[in-house]
């Protein structure tokens, strides 16, 4: 019985019997993958990287160690839900011009979608991210690449201004009660030493008319920075709030305020409020108005931060002179000793006090470093304007889509010959268990040899 394995002989035999089998798969499913493959829309590739600078300034809750960690998985973790969240992407769609497109929200969820798969992230290193936009427009392309980048960049800003404004607010809240509780404390040493004024040399006295001076300035003082302080919250809502009735009553209470330039916005204010009642809002007039009203509250701003950051050592300044008085004072007391636990009290609560306003100063310090804090990114590699596009890579189509051809072609020749029942040689009877009686020559001479 002859050998179960196929010579060369015979897999030539099979592809000579069965080439256009073999054959019509491979061109076919070849020809279709050179046709799809120039059917298919190019697609441009624009990339940029992005680099997130250490901060330098620490949240004053953490050590420095731990603020560093923090600051940098809250970027890592933040970068992502960023760039894919539906908000950025939105204002993608409307930045390209795409929205129009949309007509209901089934078609809106969907132009989200087609965006969100368009869009490519990558970490690279420690602080540094890849994003990527592909689209069948280079120039378009381009634009989403820089457009998203400057979106993110932006979004984390105002999330990081928003976080150290809380910040801040915790803080002067936390400053202000203990600062409560110091003053109580205070005016029962005061009090206390007061009712020991009889008793005091005459420079105790002479002191101690100094506290009470020092007081009424730091009263006033106090007053004042608190109010320009809600002055100054109020002009933060601008220019958002200036098209709300909100914003519009700020605008009448702040040209009434005791704050630089309130006579300038009352005359703008009163032609401000005569046009709208004469006019649209899409009046050139009004428009004018409003510019000149949002710049001069910029530098109403500018001026009351300067008058809040000019009066704020000062009011300080007459703190310490005014807690050196009364450590003085009760240094050269005569009964020293009365009244030891409201004095005691009075020490705890003015450390707390020092403590808590060396903690606001290093959060509004953190708060205005952020406030610029476009600075802490680099744009290591700007998007450009793909000459040349990166998808789809044709000729590894044609190239599979011929291996491919192949393959089937050649599946479907073996399972031919697997189907075909023709006697062609010994092998294909032997089989049935029968016996050859004879060799029929097919007219080829070399089968009598």
């Amino acid at each position: 019985m002859r050998s179960a394995q196929f010579t060369f002989r015979e897999f030539a035999g099979i592809f000579r019997r069965r080439k256009k089998i073999f054959i019509l798969p491979t061109i076919l499913i070849a020809a279709l993958a050179g046709i799809g493959a120039y059917m298919l829309p190019s697609k441009f590739e624009s990339s940029t990287t992005i680099l997130l600078q250490r901060e330098e300034i620490v949240n004053p809750l953490l050590s420095y160690a731990e603020a560093m960690s923090m600051a940098t998985e809250d970027r890592l973790q933040t970068f992502n839900e960023i760039i894919y969240s539906r908000t950025t992407i939105q204002r993608l769609i409307d930045s390209l011009g795409l929205g129009t497109k949309a007509k209901n929200e089934d078609q809106r969820q969907a132009l989200v979608d087609a965006i969100t798969h368009n869009i490519t992230t990558e970490r690279r290193g420690g602080d540094s991210f890849r994003l990527t936009y592909v689209d069948t427009d280079p120039v378009r392309a381009q634009k989403a690449a820089a457009a998203i980048s400057n979106l993110f960049i932006s979004t984390l800003i105002s999330v990081k201004g928003m976080k150290n404004e809380f910040t801040v607010q915790f803080f002067e809240k936390k400053l202000e009660d203990i600062r409560q509780k110091f003053e109580e404390s205070q005016k029962q040493v005061v009090s206390i030493l007061g009712q020991r004024l009889s008793t005091m040399p005459t420079e105790s006295r002479m002191a101690y008319s100094q506290v009470e001076d020092v007081e009424r300035q730091i009263a006033s003082l106090d007053l004042k920075i608190k109010n320009y302080q809600q002055q100054l919250d109020v002009l933060k809502t601008f220019p958002y709030a200036i098209h709300t009735e909100d914003g519009k009553q700020s605008l009448f209470d702040l040209q009434r305020q005791d704050i630089p330039f309130a006579s300038d916005l009352r005359l703008l204010v009163t032609k401000y409020d005569d046009d709208l009642h004469r006019y649209t809002p899409q009046y050139p007039e009004v428009g004018k108005l409003e510019t000149q009203i949002l710049d001069l509250l910029q530098r109403m701003r500018n001026a009351v931060e300067q008058e809040i950051d000019q009066d704020r050592p000062q009011l300080m300044e007459l703190e310490k002179k005014r807690s050196d008085l009364l450590e003085n004072i009760k240094q050269s007391s005569l009964s020293e000793k009365a009244n030891e636990d409201k004095e005691s009290d009075y020490g705890i609560y003015q450390k707390m006090y020092d403590e808590m306003k060396v903690k606001l100063e290093q959060a509004k310090t953190e708060r205005d470093l952020e406030s610029r804090g476009a600075n802490q990114f680099v744009v290591l590699d700007p998007p450009l304007v793909p000459s040349h596009p990166t998808k789809p890579n044709r000729m590894m189509i044609i190239i599979g889509g011929l291996c491919l051809g192949l393959f089937v072609g050649f599946l479907s020749a073996i399972f031919k010959e697997m189907l075909d029942t023709t006697i062609r040689a010994p092998r294909d009877i032997e089989v049935f268990q029968k016996p050859v009686i004879a060799f029929i020559t097919d007219g080829n001479e070399e089968s009598f040899n």
